[in-house]
């Protein structure tokens, strides 16, 4: 059997959810929502981000340490513990974590999937930036750098321009990084590489 070498489906295979197409759970959102002190079940919803329709909605109660998550998946009604964790912080106060209930490793965010909440690891999901190329990941660093900044990379007033230098430069940065890969690519398919478009 053949191993190694540059062959169609020799790379890792294409298997893992992406972040975005999962629900998740996060336990900054619940303890900023008041929900890890509370004492009665509430209910968390998620909502579609163009529409503002509520997509789907849990049950979320906490006690003796446990998060106890109820939802419906598939028609059939689910239960499920959740294991709670503080850690000390070095500057004062604690922070909170979710156990994995598969692993019972200390994450900040459970994932759904196979009809159960899981860290990323469990769920097999990875993140976006995981799957893309390098053209890809500068885009995606561009928009989060551009979301800083206003209109036609204008500096937001109230910002330091010390800030405002280093994210525009970021912003070239990347434009430089794409422009690069692009050039790569060309050189590698054509064969005269960036003459031939001369």
């Amino acid at each position: 059997m053949a191993r190694g070498g540059m062959r169609y489906g020799a790379g890792r295979p294409g298997h893992k959810a992406k972040d975005a197409q999962c629900l998740k759970v996060d336990v900054r959102w619940f303890k900023r929502a008041g929900m890890l002190a509370a004492e009665f079940p509430r209910t968390w919803a998620w909502s579609d981000p163009d529409t503002g329709e509520r997509t789907a909605s849990i049950g979320v109660r906490v006690a003796h340490g446990q998060v106890h998550l109820d939802f419906t998946s598939g028609g059939a009604p689910i239960a499920q513990r959740v294991g709670l964790a503080r850690t000390a912080c070095h500057k004062g106060g604690a922070r909170d974590w979710f156990l994995c209930p598969c692993c019972g490793r200390r994450v900040a965010v459970l994932f759904f999937r196979w009809k159960r909440f899981a860290c990323r690891h469990c769920n097999q999901v990875a993140y976006r930036s995981q799957s893309e190329d390098v053209c890809g990941r500068a885009w995606l660093r561009q928009s989060r750098i551009e979301a800083k900044l206003g209109p036609d990379w204008q500096r937001p007033k109230h910002m330091h321009h010390a800030t405002y230098e280093r994210l525009w430069q970021a912003v070239v940065d990347c434009e430089q990084q794409r422009d690069e890969w692009i050039a790569g690519m060309v050189s590698r398919l054509l064969p005269g590489g960036m003459n031939s478009l001369v």
